[in-house]
């Protein structure tokens, strides 16, 4: 099993992790540093328990929005199936791509009319 060595609050700390994990886990070791150097740094032990458990709080509030924030938009999508405005994502697509579709069909006649125009004049 592969380790790898992560500094946490000015400590090292030796940790197992699964193959190919070791850059994951190097990560998050340095997301729990930043958050550590902002809640401070601990001079004794028992401080330091209480600096982890404060970052270990500041981590979980991250989770909560990042949580709720999924929550909402996953209801925004179970809105959007749901309210049949416009007919799927997939007929919306088709009817955009024709729609462009047409738009250059024009274009293009009005080019070839211009074109037409232009070599009548030459």
């Amino acid at each position: 099993m592969p380790q790898v060595n992560v500094e946490i609050n000015k400590r090292s700390y030796r940790l197992s992790c699964g193959p190919g994990e070791e850059e994951h886990v190097i990560a998050l070791s340095r997301r729990i540093d930043a958050h550590a150097s902002k809640v401070g740094r601990a001079a004794t032990p028992a401080a330091e328990a209480q600096s982890l458990v404060m970052v270990a709080l500041l981590l979980a509030d991250e989770l909560q929005e990042a949580e709720a924030k999924a929550e909402t938009l996953a209801s925004q999508v179970e809105n959007l199936k749901g309210s049949g405005v416009g007919g799927a994502p997939d007929e919306q697509i088709e009817e955009m791509e024709l729609a462009v579709s047409e738009m250059l069909d024009k274009a293009a006649a009005e080019i070839e009319a211009v074109v037409s125009n232009l070599e009548s004049v030459t």
